[in-house]
């Protein structure tokens, strides 16, 4: 995945539907990227989601991924 955010982590959310990844926020430390999800998808997250939402370094390693609904 290119990287195109320009702190130390971005959220990208995946759209299964149309093929489209979309970087919808960055953030400073993995912890707070993490917060940043669990506050923007909420009960969104499940086994069962299509979409998928992953949190990318800057060397563009997905370090956290997340199914959302």
């Amino acid at each position: 995945m290119p990287v195109q955010h320009t702190k130390a982590f971005g959220i990208y959310h995946w759209d299964t539907f149309d093929n489209v990844t979309l970087l919808v926020e960055e953030s400073d430390s993995l912890p707070e990227a993490e917060a940043i999800v669990a506050t923007k998808y909420g009960g969104r997250i499940g086994p069962h989601g299509a979409d998928r939402v992953d949190v990318v370094n800057q060397a563009g390693t997905v370090v956290a991924q997340y199914t959302v609904a």
